[in-house]
């Protein structure tokens, strides 16, 4: 998918994982009810819904809160084939626009390319963008980059602005190599 006809793909990243959590927590109960209610007759319902609800809690643990801490409750993702560079380049350029001075801080990673989040005083998201794997990175082709938007609070009209003129921003120039 090319920069320029990207869409910004929304995620709930709290509300996701409050329902799994909440979905193992109901399902625990239930199973713990029907153990201590029905004692022996029900063990075998009772064990398999406590099964279900460990599995539950432990994948929602592993999963969902992780990205939770990372992306933040709500958060907007758009691929690009530019670097990394580029892709900070034009986040950076997009908040300068706006009259704010844009900070860029680098995530403690293993990777050969640590994440790099910009943000800026005056404004409520923050953008973390990373290399990432992509489908089509498996023919050789040039890197993929992501680029996450996160709200500290919910301002939907300016984080919209932000991100179309981001798009557009990451759309004027051909992707490099290609």
């Amino acid at each position: 998918m090319e920069s320029r006809g990207s869409e910004w793909a929304y995620a709930n990243n709290g509300r996701i994982a409050a329902e799994f959590l909440g979905l193992a927590i109901l399902l625990l109960g239930i199973g713990l009810g029907v153990v201590i209610s029905f004692g022996a007759d029900a063990v075998n319902a009772g064990v398999a819904l406590l099964a279900i609800a460990t599995f539950l809690l432990v994948f929602s643990v592993l999963v969902f809160l992780p990205r939770l801490a990372r992306r933040g409750s709500l958060s907007f993702s758009v691929y690009s084939r530019r670097s990394i560079d580029d892709a900070e380049k034009a986040v950076r350029e997009v908040i300068e626009e706006e009259g704010r001075t844009p900070r860029v801080a680098q995530v403690k990673s293993r990777s050969d390319h640590p994440p790099r989040v910009v943000t800026a005083e005056g404004i409520l998201a923050q953008f973390r963008i990373e290399v990432t794997r992509h489908p089509a990175t498996a023919d050789g082709g040039p890197e993929w980059t992501e680029i996450v938007e996160s709200f500290r609070a919910r301002d939907a009209a300016d984080a919209r602005a932000l991100r179309d003129k981001i798009t557009e921003r990451l759309g004027g120039a051909p992707p490099p190599g290609g």
